[in-house]
């Protein structure tokens, strides 16, 4: 059975020497006393990817976030994954290097009068070899791994909690989803199905809610209910699945109310989707998430908001019919949570993630128009928005790239991670050789081309042998230059670099895709929507 549970938690000696430190802060930086009216934020990733941020560098952090404030923004939101800054739950562990960085992140943004956002329970980092997902999958049924979620979301909160520019947090149905989309196909056999159902708390959930005669309604006659003890997991086709949806909003509204009491005004990213399900009559159905629009105590309702929500596939949007969409949307939410203001912590204007092809879209030469044209509806309805992809980023398989560790997560022969120029880097000696196997991080292989960028330097003319998989591309340094090599469609399960004379490495990347916000390049190049953010930061006011 899942309710609320009064949770105490001894911080660790690392935690307790942290929140000393906070508390003797001074209050220097130029962040406001009170909290905007309105948040204007990005999502901060620096010049990494939100799943590798954490251990990169981040050598020009002042630069970026003066640059974010330049543009008209006054916040930031920091994706906080759990297993990266926990990555030991039993018994619980935390990661220093990850909690150093926070702290200079919170110093560096009140600098720049930045305030900070946190989302908070993240799902996606390279912080270890296991499926980040199976952990959140163990949240329901598991107390004591809910215990250890709960200590690292107390502890991220007291790590930050006494900096002046610190706003609050959220947690996201994203972060939580897999174990909704994946439990039918994990638990196909029957007597695992109700093992599973049992385990999770959804057979009580349903005995408190539901006769065995309405369970039979849902369940039957593809499966016969002998008791509330023969309820498994239902499959993804069949009218049941509507009381599965009901039962994962419960669990994330109790994980909410939870964390609430040690992470004080945490919202929640509700899912605005209608999911679409069998109905008792064999007809296709919608399931809402209306009841979780509320957030609890939450002050505020977070929202992932797309102009592709509420259009059919294929269409292309001016800029007015993205708009009305998008106001008829927020009156939805705001109808079902009780008038609180909407968070838009993901505002779409434009998506090109592979796979969403179908999505409908803005025409191109109305994105500024429709950014410009929203001041209104945001001022109305909520307390800000921010945007996901301030500078495009590539979905780096590497970990440690920019050698923030170290040589951590890489074989080294013949060379060492050092300080150079004011960063870090790899030094590699005439024949020294680096690798890091990534085969288990590669996504969209095969589809798309397979690329390798990387910064190199010698003080004298030396090559630089890049291998992926099966192919070799041999490269001339002579100074220092960026590299970015095509190794087209080929399949890989490992990065490796020879050094033929004294090479330095920095800023290493493999990817087959880049995502586009059309605000910076990877270069720091304008692109064509940054005037109309720009123009919107300036209706909004301060």
């Amino acid at each position: 059975m899942m309710g609320k549970r009064n949770h105490k938690k001894k911080a660790c000696l690392f935690i307790a020497i942290s929140m000393l430190a906070a508390q003797v802060l001074p209050a220097w930086g130029s962040a406001p006393k009170a909290a905007p009216e309105q948040l204007k934020s990005v999502t901060y990733v620096s010049d990494a990817w939100v799943i590798n941020f954490w251990n990169a560098e981040s050598d020009h952090m002042e630069e970026e976030l003066a640059q974010i404030t330049a543009d008209g923004f006054n916040s930031i939101i920091l994706a906080i994954p759990w297993r990266e800054f926990q990555p030991d739950a039993d018994p619980v562990r935390y990661n220093s290097y990850a909690f150093d960085k926070l702290d200079r992140i919170m110093r560096a943004a009140q600098q720049q009068g930045l305030w900070v956002v946190l989302r908070v329970s993240y799902t996606w980092d390279y912080c270890g070899n296991e499926q980040p997902t199976l952990r959140f999958r163990q949240l329901l049924g598991d107390e004591k791994l809910r215990s250890a979620w709960l200590g690292y979301v107390e502890t991220v909160y007291q790590a930050v909690s006494a900096y002046d520019n610190f706003y609050g947090g959220f947690i996201t149905w994203e972060d939580f989803w897999n174990y909704m989309e994946d439990a039918p196909g994990l638990f196909l056999a029957r007597k695992e199905g109700i093992a599973e159902a049992k385990r999770i708390g959804f057979q009580d959930y349903l005995e408190e809610r539901y006769t065995l005669e309405e369970l039979k309604r849902y369940y039957e006659p593809q499966v016969k209910l002998a008791g509330y003890g023969s309820v498994g997991i239902p499959q993804r086709s069949s009218p049941a699945y509507q009381l599965f949806f009901e039962f994962y909003d419960y669990f994330l509204l109790e994980l909410l109310a939870e964390a609430q009491q040690v992470f004080p005004d945490l919202s929640m990213e509700v899912r605005l989707d209608v999911d679409p399900v069998r109905g008792l009559d064999g007809s296709m159905v919608g399931a809402n998430h209306f009841g979780t629009f509320p957030c609890r105590d939450a002050p505020y309702t977070a929202l992932m908001y797309s102009v592709s929500m509420g259009q059919e596939h294929n269409r292309l949007l001016t800029a007015p019919e993205a708009i009305s969409t998008m106001e008829e949307q927020l009156n939805l939410v705001k109808a079902y949570n009780g008038g609180k203001p909407i968070y838009i912590d993901q505002l779409l204007y434009m998506d090109i993630t592979p796979g969403f092809e179908k999505n409908a879209r803005l025409i191109e030469e109305e994105r500024n128009a429709y950014l410009t044209g929203l001041a209104h509806l945001l001022r109305r309805d909520t307390n800000g928005y921010a945007v996901w992809s301030y500078r495009n980023y590539a979905n780096n398989f590497v970990y440690n790239g920019q050698f923030a560790l170290g040589d951590k997560g890489w074989e080294v022969s013949r060379g060492k991670a050092g300080d150079l120029a004011g960063s870090r880097r790899m030094k590699l000696e005439n024949g020294g050789i680096i690798s890091q196997k990534i085969g288990n991080r590669v996504s969209l292989n095969g589809s798309q081309d397979n690329r390798v960028r990387f910064t190199a330097g010698s003080s004298s003319p030396a090559s630089l042998f890049v291998t992926l998989g099966s192919r070799t591309e041999t490269v001339a340094v002579d100074g220092e230059g960026l590299f970015d090599l095509n190794f087209g469609k080929c399949e890989y399960d490992e990065i490796r670099f020879r050094a033929v004379g004294d090479v330095w490495l920095d800023d290493i990347c493999v990817y087959n895709f880049v995502q586009d916000g059309q605000l910076y390049d990877m270069d720091r190049n304008e692109l064509p929507c940054l005037e109309g953010v720009r123009e919107l930061n300036r209706l909004l006011g301060q």
